[in-house]
C-alpha cells in the first residue's frame, strides 16, 4: 500500500468517525426539539434529517477527496480499468520475460557461432597468407624465368650473329683456298714446264755447248726462282693447314649452331603444333562449345571457383568423349593455355591458367547480374592431343517470359504441300534466328552444323504432326511460344498453339 492510499484511508476513517458523532448529535438535538416535516412524526423526521445529513456528508467527503487528491480521483474514475490493465501488463511482462530468456539463449548460441566463425576466419586468413606466399614465390619464379628467357633470346641472337659471321668467314676461307689451289696449280705447271725445258737443255747440251754458260746462268736463275716457288709453296701449305684447322673450328661451331638450329626447329615444330598444323583426324574443332555453366549474382568466391572448376571438368569430359587426351603429367584434356600480354611499359608477362581463372572469378564477382560462362575451343585439336579452351562471359538476362510469343507461321495443310516440312523449316530457320536475335546464347556443339538454341520433346512433335494431319482447313496459323521463363544461358523449350487462319479464303 502506498503512502497516498494510507493517508486516504486514514482521512476516510476520521471523516467516518466525525460523521457518526455529528449524526448522533444532530439526531439527539432534533429529537429534543421534536420537529416535524411534511406532516411526519417528529421521531421519523429526526431519523430522515439524520440520514440525509449523513448521505450529504459522505457525498461531500467523496467529492472533496476527488477534487483534492489526484490518486483518489483516478481510483474513483478508473479503478476497475486500472486493475484490468495491471493484470494485462503482468501477463505481458511474463511473456516479455519468457521472450527475453529465449533471446538470451539465442544470443548465447549466436556468440558461440560467432566464436566458431572467428576461428574459421582465422584459419582462412592463415590459408590466405600461405597462398599469398605461394603466389609471391611463383611471381619471383616467373620473374626469374622471364629473365632467363630474355637472356636465352639474347644468346640466341648473338649465336645467330656469330653463325652469320662464321658463314661469311667460311665463304672467304673457301675463296682463299680456291685461290691458293689455283696458284699452286699454276706453280706446278711452271715447274713442269721448267723441268721439260731442263730436259730439253740437257738433250741439247752437246749441240748448245756454246750457249751453256748463258743457259747455266739462266738455269741458276730458274733454280733460284724454283726455290722461291718451293718456299712459297711451303708457306702456302702451312697457310692451307692453318686454314684447314680454322675450317675444323668453324665446322665445330657450325655443328653447335646446327644443334641450336635443331633446337629452334623443334621449338618451331612445337609452335606449329600449338598453331594446330595437324595431319591426324580432328577431335575438337575451333569454336565448338565444350560446356557452359550459369553463375547467379551474389555467389561467394568459393562457390564461383568451384563452378569454374566444374565447367573445366565438364569441358574435359566432352573433349575426352570426342577423342582428345591430356598431355603427360596433365590432369585434363581441356585446358586454358598460357597467354602473353604486353604492358604499357613494354614488358611482357605470361598468364597461367590459374591466373586466368582468378581474373575471370573477379570479373564474375564484380558483376551485379547472373553470368553465363561458356567453354569454347580455341583451335582445332587432333585426336590424342589436349584441347585449349577459352572461357567466355555473357550476361544472363531474361529473354522470354513464360507463354511469350516467339514467331508465327501460316501453314498450308494440303498433303502435297508437306505441312510437317514447313513446320520443321520454320523451327530451324525463323524461330532459331528470332531466339538468337532476342538474346538466347546458341550452342555450337559441332563445327559445320547450325548452332542450336532449344529443344522440343518428341511427344510435342508427334502431337504437332497429328494436328497437321487432321487439319480441316487449307491453312492454319502456328504460334510458337516459350514454354517457361527463359534466360540467355537456358535451353529454349517451346510450346505450340494452332489456330484457324483468319485470312484464308480472302482475296
Amino acid at each position: 500500500m502506498t503512502v497516498t492510499m494510507l493517508i486516504i484511508l486514514t482521512l476516510l476513517t476520521l471523516f467516518g468517525g466525525a460523521l457518526a458523532y455529528a449524526g448522533d448529535w444532530l439526531g439527539r438535538k432534533l429529537g429534543k426539539q421534536r420537529l416535524s416535516l411534511f406532516g411526519i412524526r417528529p421521531r421519523y423526521t429526526a431519523t430522515l434529517i439524520t440520514t440525509v445529513t449523513g448521505c450529504l456528508t459522505v457525498a461531500l467527503t467523496v467529492i472533496g477527496m476527488t477534487l483534492a487528491n489526484e490518486s483518489f480521483r483516478a481510483w474513483i474514475t478508473r479503478g476497475d480499468r486500472i486493475l484490468a490493465e495491471l493484470r494485462a501488463n503482468e501477463a505481458h511482462l511474463k511473456e516479455l520475460q519468457a521472450r527475453n530468456a529465449e533471446l538470451q539463449n539465442t544470443n548465447q548460441q549466436l556468440r558461440q557461432e560467432q566464436a566458431r566463425l572467428g576461428d574459421a576466419l582465422k584459419q582462412l586468413e592463415i590459408e590466405y597468407q600461405a597462398r599469398l606466399q605461394q603466389v609471391q614465390q611463383l611471381e619471383v619464379q616467373l620473374t626469374q624465368t622471364q629473365q632467363q628467357l630474355r637472356q636465352s633470346r639474347v644468346q640466341l641472337a648473338q649465336a645467330q650473329v656469330q653463325l652469320k659471321l662464321a658463314r661469311q668467314i667460311r665463304q672467304q676461307l673457301q675463296q682463299q683456298i680456291l685461290t691458293v689451289r689455283e696458284r699452286v696449280a699454276a706453280l706446278a705447271r711452271q715447274q713442269e714446264q721448267l723441268r721439260r725445258q731442263n730436259d730439253e737443255f740437257a738433250e741439247q747440251g752437246a749441240a748448245l755447248a756454246s750457249e751453256n754458260a748463258k743457259l747455266d746462268s739462266e738455269n741458276r736463275r730458274l733454280q733460284t726462282l724454283n726455290q722461291q716457288l718451293a718456299e712459297q709453296n711451303r708457306r702456302l701449305a702451312e697457310e692451307n693447314q692453318q686454314l684447314e684447322s680454322q675450317n675444323g673450328i668453324l665446322l665445330e661451331r657450325n655443328a653447335a649452331l646446327r644443334r641450336q638450329r635443331d633446337e629452334l626447329d623443334r621449338a618451331a615444330r612445337e609452335l606449329a603444333q600449338l598453331a594446330n598444323i595437324r595431319l591426324s583426324p580432328i577431335a575438337v574443332q575451333i569454336g565448338e562449345e565444350l560446356g557452359r555453366v550459369i553463375i547467379p549474382a551474389g555467389w561467394s568466391e568459393v562457390r564461383v571457383r568451384q563452378a569454374l572448376q566444374d565447367l573445366l571438368n565438364l569441358a574435359d569430359k566432352t573433349a575426352r568423349e570426342r577423342g582428345a587426351a591430356p598431355d603427360t603429367g596433365q590432369p585434363r584434356a581441356a585446358f586454358i593455355p598460357e597467354k602473353r600480354v604486353r604492358f604499357a611499359s613494354g614488358e611482357q608477362a605470361e598468364i597461367t591458367e590459374s591466373e586466368s581463372l582468378e581474373a575471370i572469378q573477379q570479373t564474375i564477382r564484380a558483376s551485379s547480374d547472373s553470368v553465363v560462362v561458356v567453354a569454347v575451343a580455341l583451335t582445332n585439336t587432333a585426336q590424342g592431343e589436349p584441347a585449349p579452351v577459352e572461357l567466355r562471359l555473357f550476361r544472363n538476362r531474361k529473354v522470354f517470359e513464360a507463354g511469350e510469343e516467339i514467331a508465327r507461321l501460316s501453314v498450308d495443310c494440303r498433303p502435297d504441300r508437306n505441312p510437317l516440312g514447313q513446320v520443321l523449316r520454320f523451327l530451324q530457320t525463323e524461330v532459331r534466328e528470332r531466339a538468337i536475335e532476342a538474346g538466347i546464347l546458341p550452342r555450337q556443339e559441332r563445327a559445320g552444323t547450325p548452332a542450336t538454341v532449344g529443344e522440343t520433346s518428341p511427344e510435342t512433335l508427334l502431337e504437332l504432326m497429328e494436328q497437321a494431319r487432321q487439319c480441316r482447313t487449307e491453312r492454319v496459323t502456328l504460334i510458337v511460344r516459350a514454354a517457361k521463363t527463359t534466360y540467355a544461358g537456358d535451353t529454349l523449350n517451346l510450346k505450340f498453339e494452332v489456330l484457324p487462319d483468319r485470312t484464308a479464303g480472302k482475296g
